[in-house]
């Protein structure tokens, strides 16, 4: 049966799915082969309607019979190809329930698999190379030949379509409802199964034929293309205000979500309490397929700030006039000191004292919204006449008005304050003298010393006062410098050296304008800031430093300085076996590292019959079961004999594998 389209689905030129399926569920055999069809190039698009009816692993389309040579292998799970360049699969993320209806689908273009579910993405892989041929017969619903009966596929399967050819995500998405026409570019095989197995796309090479017992069962669903219907935004009521709104209309399949960050999906689709601005509505299916759409809240302009005119000079017993500029359709609301409060545009304080002195607040309504509040602040300035007696010492000045006095007398200074109001100021002034030292010293950080009661520990200037018989300080100031503790010293060295009697490098990093103090064992000193001697056993210890800036010693470091190989062969039990199977683990008889000495030895090993089959020094490759001419040696036993210069072992040793 064939039937019209839906209203907003009436642009596509097809008819909607509405036909039998292949029905697989069932014990036994129950699949279609539909012939050696290969997919060569690097470009291919599979599909298929599907309903399972388990959950195992199963073979929606496979042409393959392994990694090495699949062409194509289509499961509910996966996408797999063999190239030129290797094994690729994409997995499909998503968990199919069983009993429901899936389209899935799944592509490659050279670079790319894809993978696909109701017409939306779900993964992809990088991938390269040409797909890969074989001679096997392409099986829909099972392994060619059935050759492993547990991938056999359980359900439903229905339009399942071959291409040689990479269908876009759009193009997946508007065709996964509709019924082909039967020639399509790229398409190679189309089977909808509507009581038949016959390649609708026409090549009667590739007519199904069923294998066991499949049946034809009910249709498949439809499956809506996720799509943003539209995003309907409400307007900020202010300017300003976050009162704004958007509701998100949707359709596709499933629970949708809805989000406006992209980040945070829920399941409703009205979003409330936001500003003016541009923004991004975003619909997610559950395949996690993902459409947006731009819409913007608008906001009615700002209203404007008042600005407020007054005065300026303001003095005591002056008259405030305050005004505003009138805003067509406004009312204006006044606030301020005192507390004054009108609507009036203009208003007077006569008389104005310095109670009226702070802020003024005005603020514009209009259609509701009101304007930024201007706060304007307003002082009034004081008049002054003053008489001012004052002493002050020799060391010191005065300042009246642009004078700085430090002779006795009487001075009188008429002026204008900040504000521009008059003032007069009446002086006398006496003079008395003072006198000043200096004294220079320096310490080391932590250290401190007590000068009239104060302890001194900073670098800085120390000003003391000491008053005369007037009155007048006589200042001693004493300039401290506080060096710094000199870091301690940073050490580095060769250690740990290889054998006794090795050179021995040990140093401490430059510091500028320092002298070292070193000590170790052995008594030993030295204020080099390197050293270098034959480290010998007794020499192993810890050796510290200290290094000394303007007189200042610093913390102590200290480094560790040792051998590496300290024993002889007379320290340890020689081995007795060795498993040279390539484990990793007792591969190797390696004497030097074992015994940890740097004595130069020669060893041999003998078999059952006193021939010599390995011999090695110091400086040879560690016997590894290989012998003299580096044949395999076989398992068994052997014997050893080690010469070194202070005596000489013997023994038997396993060799195994």
């Amino acid at each position: 049966m064939k039937i019209l389209l839906p209203f907003f689905l009436v642009l596509f030129p097809l008819f909607l799915i509405g036909q039998n399926s292949l029905n697989t569920i069932g014990a036994g055999a129950r699949y279609v082969d539909i012939g050696d069809l290969d997919i060569t190039g690097s470009q291919i698009t599979v599909e298929a309607i599907i309903r399972k009816s388990n959950t195992t692993v199963s073979n929606i389309i496979s042409k393959h019979s392994g990694a090495a040579d699949a062409n194509y292998l289509f499961r509910p799970t996966l996408f797999g190809i063999t190239t030129t360049a290797g094994f690729f699969f994409c997995t499909n993320p998503i968990t199919l329930p069983i009993n429901e209806w899936y389209h899935i689908a799944a592509t490659y273009d050279g670079s790319l698999i894809k993978y696909y579910v109701n017409g939306c993405k779900v993964n992809e892989l990088p991938a390269t190379g040409d797909l890969v041929q074989n001679n096997l017969i392409t099986a829909i619903g099972a392994r060619p030949a059935n050759t492993v009966p547990v991938e056999h596929f359980r359900g439903n399967i229905d339009e399942v379509r071959i291409w040689n050819i990479v269908r876009t995500e759009v193009e997946i998405q508007q065709n996964m409802n509709f019924l082909l026409p039967t020639t399509q570019p790229g398409l190679q095989a189309y089977y909808k199964f509507n009581n038949n197995y016959l390649n609708s796309q026409g090549n009667a090479a590739f007519n199904g034929t069923p294998q066991g017992s499949p049946a034809f069962d009910i249709e498949s669903t439809l499956f809506l293309p996720l799509i943003i219907i539209a995003a309907l935004p409400t307007d900020a009521s202010c300017y300003g205000f976050s009162d704004g709104s958007v509701t998100i209309t949707a359709a596709g399949t499933g629970a949708l979500t809805y989000s406006i960050d992209g980040v945070t999906y829920v399941s409703t689709n009205t979003f409330s309490n936001l500003p003016a601005g541009s923004y991004t509505a975003y619909v997610k299916s559950p395949q996690g397929c993902i459409v947006s759409q731009t819409f913007t809240i608008n906001q009615p302009p700002q209203v404007p700030t008042p600005v407020i005119n007054f005065p300026s000079p303001l003095c005591e017993t002056d008259s405030l006039f305050l005004s505003i500029d009138s805003l067509a359709g406004a009312s204006c609301t006044w606030t301020g000191p005192n507390n004054f409060t009108t609507s009036l545009l203009d208003t007077v304080i006569p008389n104005a004292s310095a109670l009226n002195s702070g802020n003024y607040n005005a603020f514009f309504t209009l259609n509701g919204c009101n304007s930024d509040t201007l706060i304007q602040p307003i002082t009034v300035n004081p008049i002054f006449d003053i008489n001012i007696d004052t002493t002050i010492c020799s060391n010191e000045s005065y300042s009246l008005g642009n004078q700085n006095l430090n002779t006795p007398g009487s001075y009188t200074l008429a002026l204008q304050t900040i504000a521009g109001c008059d003032s007069i100021i009446h002086l006398t002034l006496q003079v008395n003298p003072a006198y000043s030292f200096v004294r220079d010293t320096s310490l080391c950080a932590g250290e401190s010393f007590t000068y009239q009661g104060q302890t001194l520990n900073a670098t800085g200037v120390y000003p003391f006062f000491l008053q005369t018989t007037l009155g007048c300080d006589s200042t001693i100031n004493y300039n401290l410098i506080v060096y710094p503790i000199p870091a301690p010293p940073i050490l580095s060295s060769n250690s740990p050296v290889e054998c006794p009697g090795d050179i021995m490098n040990f140093q401490a990093d430059t510091v500028t304008g320092g002298t070292f103090t070193w000590s170790g064992p052995t008594n030993f000193t030295s204020s080099a800031s390197s050293n270098s001697f034959s480290f010998d056993i007794e020499d192993i210890g810890i050796y510290s430093s200290t290094v000394t800036v303007n007189g200042c010693e610093s913390p102590i470091s200290s480094i560790d300085l040792s051998i590496l190989k300290i024993f002889t062969f007379d320290d340890f039990e020689f081995p007795n076996v060795i498993t040279p199977n390539g484990d990793g683990i007792n591969d190797n008889l390696d004497l030097e590292n074992y015994f940890e000495t740097c004595q130069e030895f020669t060893f041999y090993m003998f078999n059952r019959w006193g021939n010599l089959v390995y011999q090695q020094s110091n400086t040879d490759i560690p016997f590894g079961g290989l012998t003299l001419d580096t044949a395999t040696l076989v398992d068994g036993v052997y014997l050893y004999k080690l010469s070194y210069e202070k005596g000489e072992k013997n023994g038997y040793i396993h060799v195994i594998r």
